[in-house]
């Protein structure tokens, strides 16, 4: 009789320590590390890839490795040296924008737009540069423009990232990274 008292107690302290962790919400392999490999890369073939435009994307190379293991990347400017030929995609993304004193950024994306494509600028004080909500590639001047599509500024490029040109009504204005 004292085996049958006992018997239920024994049971179920057997039963509690039969679970596993991993039953109960607690990864198995948790605070065990895992050997991590550095990441290979390449550039991409003579040319750039298929369907890529004249110019390409932005390349990435890898430097040699930094303290912690962490590699960085360097990016290659895509906008042709003097004379080349540019594309969209040359112009994409943000840019510092000048003239007559101020300077702002300037954003253009690929989305469809009044006057080409849509542009936006941040933190211009001038009233031109505030207007600017488009952009255009037309051979190879770049033609930023306002409402309606009515040109504010028609630049070309300067070699490297720099695009030089005048504003509407007169005086210098560029855009560079």
């Amino acid at each position: 009789m004292h085996f049958n008292r006992w018997l239920p107690v024994a049971l179920a302290l057997t039963l509690c320590g039969c679970g596993s962790i991993g039953s109960i919400g607690v990864p198995p392999n948790q605070g065990q590390t895992v050997p991590s490999q550095p990441v290979a890369g390449g550039l991409p073939p003579a040319g750039g890839y298929p369907g890529e435009p004249p110019g390409g994307a932005v390349i990435a190379e890898p430097l040699p490795p930094a303290a912690g293991g962490v590699q960085p990347v360097a990016t290659v400017p895509t906008a042709p040296a003097g004379g080349g030929s540019i594309g969209r995609t040359d112009l994409l993304g943000g840019w510092t924008i000048a003239s007559s004193g101020d300077s702002c950024q300037l954003f253009m994306t690929l989305t469809s737009w009044t006057g080409g494509y849509r542009a936006s600028t941040r933190g211009c004080s001038s009233d031109q540069l505030k207007s600017i909500s488009a952009w255009n590639l037309n051979g190879s001047q770049v033609v930023l423009a306002g409402q309606g599509g009515a040109p504010v500024a028609t630049l070309q490029s300067s070699g490297g990232t720099r695009f030089d040109g005048q504003i509407a009504g007169g005086g210098p204005v560029s855009f560079y990274r």
